[in-house]
């Protein structure tokens, strides 16, 4: 199904009973990402599976997105769906975007899963911002002989550890993304909050899950052993369970 949302046509798909559950992919994934798990959780929740703008089925932006533009986006999609409170899953950056809903309208949601969420940008980043530097410069100054640059830059964006070099059309959203720390907006989510983390994410480690949960109020953290950054795929009989346990 398609719904116009902030002027973008947005894919989404709808199955199961009871409560609802919004769950939110991570970057570069779409819904098939969640079809395992919704179909286990279909019997006791009303599944709700989006493409984030410019992913899967859903419109691409014409211009480059932060988290709140993506948190608008949802929170819009509650209320013209005239749903009541539901609960909200992010996966990874989908997580960013359920933190900034959750800091800013906690009050349409009820609760909140948090799963190997991004959102706390890395301390002492100098490293990292120079790498962005680095790779700028070399973009526009570095001659591409014999294909040499864009090996430099390939190289210098996989220490970024981040998926730049593939965003296409939504590099410049990808760095709003990577750009924007979400630490002050953890202590003002007033939500319930789960967060499922796997001991082995290397992508977002186990330190920030810790982080976030000092500083989310009511907030409990499950870690699922020999996992990481997909638990829901790696591990979803826990996973499953976890979520199902929290929230009825």
């Amino acid at each position: 199904m398609y719904i116009i949302l902030n002027e973008q046509n947005i894919y989404y798909q709808k199955l199961g009973r009871g409560k609802d559950v919004i769950m939110l992919h991570g970057w570069g994934q779409d819904v098939a990402s969640f079809h395992n798990i919704a179909q286990k959780l279909k019997d006791y929740f009303t599944i709700y599976l989006i493409d984030l703008p410019g992913f899967g089925r859903s419109e691409t932006p014409k211009i480059a997105f932060n988290i709140k533009d993506f948190a608008e986006i949802i929170k819009d999609f509650i209320i013209q769906n005239e749903l009541n409170k539901p609960h909200l899953l992010g996966h990874s950056v989908g997580g960013n975007i359920s933190i900034k809903l959750a800091a800013e309208h906690g009050e349409i949601i009820d609760r909140l899963v948090l799963e190997s969420s991004s959102g706390i940008r890395p301390q002492g980043g100098i490293n990292r911002d120079l790498v962005y530097v680095l790779a700028k410069t070399f973009k526009f100054l570095v001659p591409n002989v014999a294909g040499i640059k864009d090996k430099i830059r390939h190289n210098l964006y996989w220490k970024l550890e981040s998926d730049y070099i593939n965003a296409g059309g939504l590099k410049d959203t990808l760095t709003n993304i990577l750009s924007e720390d979400l630490t002050t907006s953890l202590s003002k989510i007033k939500n319930q909050t789960l967060l499922i983390w796997g001991d082995n994410d290397e992508q977002v480690k186990i330190t920030y899950a810790r982080k976030m949960y000092k500083k989310i109020p009511n907030s409990r953290l499950e870690v699922l052993e020999n996992v990481g950054h997909f638990p829901h795929i790696e591990n979803p009989d826990k996973f499953i369970y976890f979520v199902k346990d929290f929230l009825t």
